[in-house]
């Protein structure tokens, strides 16, 4: 009986006290309008109220200011109150012996246990109905379909609020427009490109791939690790940056085979750069690689040719050589390498001397290949305008790799050196050549100087010094550079627009370089008169490289034959 006296005072104090309790902000929260009343009471709360009249009114106080702080506060103290008052009142009942199952109204009559009727106890279980009553539950209804929270233990009350406290000043609510600005796994560049961030889960040997942990990441979600991506032979990949690698590498191989990555062109992607970190094979013969080891560029988006006309392969030393090359969503781009071990490569010596290459005629290459997007990914799709502006922003890394169009290379220092494929002092330029090198052009530049350090191009007989003029020879209508195959060995030159050989000459406002090589042909033993080159433009810094079709003869080539070119460029900054 003690106990049902103690639940029927706390029910009254929570009637009278809690809901009495003059906190401002009570009445005017539900409406605009109250009674001026000195304190919180439940009104119409009688036993017959079927209607679901029962409100509570209380103390006129002015609304506080519109702050949305002091709004949750007030909305938060109302739920611990109904949540409160609603677990006191189920518990009641429950304590008092009502079928959790069965449906009670006010007043219901029962046999009770106390004070003969049970008049104490029904009142006790009428006040909980209508204390359930305030908070919508009607009368009637089952006492098991009314949501109470389960009891929570001090230590489980601990510790959500210590976690609360913690993470009250870090919480971060992400938009779903937001969420689009969240760095992707597998296509944040790391390591300066020579990975991706990624998961240590997925940097792992699955399906072919090689990862290769290279470093810590965590600039995307979910990422952990760089990661290496290696691809041997007759894999497929769409990753953004892929290692493809000869069979054993760093080690050599003789091996007769034909070994490719297939690379599916992502939707976002308009370039992909090539870069050989080593590359050794054997020298072309007669101009082509055709008939040696060599590794040759499938563009479905070059059906021509990668370097020209029906050109496509590579062989000899490239190592450091890079390749620009177009592509389109859904492109395919193949890379295959034809081997067979048996001719020597460039610069090996027979004597086990092998000046830091691989060996005799062992075979290796180890190619980086980065998709260059010129759309931030998920920008297609037929999105909106405003969806495509809010999309994912583009990596600086793959921002600063882009090339403009048509360059097959792209220097982007202001100072380096350029050099033909398979370039080596000894071995001969290819055949069927012609693309455009470019050097990045930066703000107030004027043109660049180019230093040959070597330079052999197949020219006409008499232009074969090349230091004569590019288009006539002793008076004689001589083209040097552009003949006819039929005529000469056809069309070889570098194109770059020269102005000056070097030579200075004082002018009213000091000294500036003498006018004395306005030409664009470049062919022979000589890059002009002095392998020198100062060109002057305000437009794009490039060059253009052109091979013929047909085997020149070897009348048509400088002494030691047609090697291709090497030579420092420097950027020339400033007023000029």
């Amino acid at each position: 009986m003690q106990n049902y006296v103690i639940i029927l005072g706390l029910l009254v104090a929570l009637a009278s006290s809690a809901l009495g309790v003059q906190e401002p902000w009570l009445p005017w929260l539900g409406s605009d309008s109250y009674e001026n009343d000195d304190s919180l009471t439940f009104d119409n709360c009688e036993e017959d109220d079927e209607d679901g009249t029962c409100l509570i009114r209380g103390t006129t106080t002015t609304p506080p200011a519109d702050d949305s702080t002091n709004e949750e506060v007030a909305v938060s103290k109302i739920k611990d109150f109904e949540k409160e008052a609603v677990e006191k009142a189920v518990g009641v009942l429950k304590a008092l012996g009502v079928n959790p199952d069965e449906e009670y109204n006010p007043s219901q009559q029962r046999g009770g246990r106390l004070f003969g009727g049970g008049m104490l106890m029904q009142a006790a279980i009428d006040q909980a109905l209508a204390v359930l009553r305030i908070f919508g539950y009607n009368t009637g209804a089952q006492i098991n379909t009314i949501p109470v929270q389960p009891a929570v233990s001090q230590v489980q009350q601990a510790a959500l609020a210590a976690l609360a406290k913690v993470t009250a000043h870090k919480a971060v609510i992400i938009l779903p427009t937001a969420a689009q600005d969240t760095n992707l796994p597998n296509y944040e560049p790391c390591r300066g490109g020579e990975g991706l961030c990624t998961s240590a889960q997925e940097c792992k040997n699955i399906g072919g791939v090689q990862g290769k942990s290279i470093g810590k990441c965590g600039n995307c979600v979910g990422c952990s690790v760089c990661c290496q991506f290696v691809i041997g032979c007759q894999g497929i990949t769409d990753k953004m940056i892929t290692h493809f690698q000869s069979p054993g590498y760093p080690r050599t191989d003789r091996s007769n085979e034909a070994c490719s990555l297939t690379l599916n062109v992502r939707d976002e992607v308009c370039q992909v750069r090539l870069d050989f970190i080593d590359f050794e094979m054997a020298a072309p013969v007669a101009g082509s690689c055709s008939g040696v080891d060599n590794f040759e560029i499938i563009n479905t988006a070059q059906p021509g040719g990668v370097f020209g006309p029906g050109q496509s392969k590579m062989c000899g030393l490239n190592k450091g050589q890079h390749v620009y090359m177009p592509v389109k969503p859904g492109n395919i781009l193949i890379m295959r390498a034809t081997t067979s071990g048996v001719r020597n490569i460039p610069l090996a010596r027979l004597d086990g001397t092998n000046r830091g290459l691989s060996g005799d005629t062992a075979f290796r290459w180890n190619a980086r290949v980065t998709q260059i997007p010129c759309e931030a990914p998920g920008a297609r799709g037929g999105r909106s305008v405003a969806d495509r502006k809010a999309a994912r922003r583009i990596p600086s890394h793959y921002r600063k790799l882009l090339a403009p169009d048509g360059c097959r290379q792209y220097f982007q220092e202001s100072r380096g050196r350029l050099q033909s494929y398979n370039f080596d002092g000894k071995s001969e330029v290819l055949l069927n050549q012609n693309y455009a090198i470019c050097v990045k052009r930066p703000a107030r530049s004027c043109g660049m100087t180019l230093k040959a350090l070597g330079f052999s191009l197949p020219a006409s007989v008499g232009c074969l010094p090349g230091n004569v003029p590019a288009e006539t020879v002793d008076d004689v209508c001589a083209i040097c550079c552009t003949s006819s195959a039929e005529d000469g060995p056809g069309v070889n030159y570098l194109g770059v627009g020269g102005y000056s050989d070097g030579a200075s000459v004082m002018t009213p406002i000091g000294q500036n370089y003498a006018v004395n090589q306005d030409r664009y042909f470049f062919c022979g033993s000589k890059l002009g008169v002095t392998n020198l080159i100062v060109t002057r433009t305000k437009g794009p810094l490039l060059l253009r490289v052109r091979t013929a079709g047909k085997y020149w003869e070897e009348l048509s080539c400088p002494a030691g034959g047609c090697l291709g070119f090497l030579m420092n460029y420097d950027v020339d900054t400033g007023t000029c």
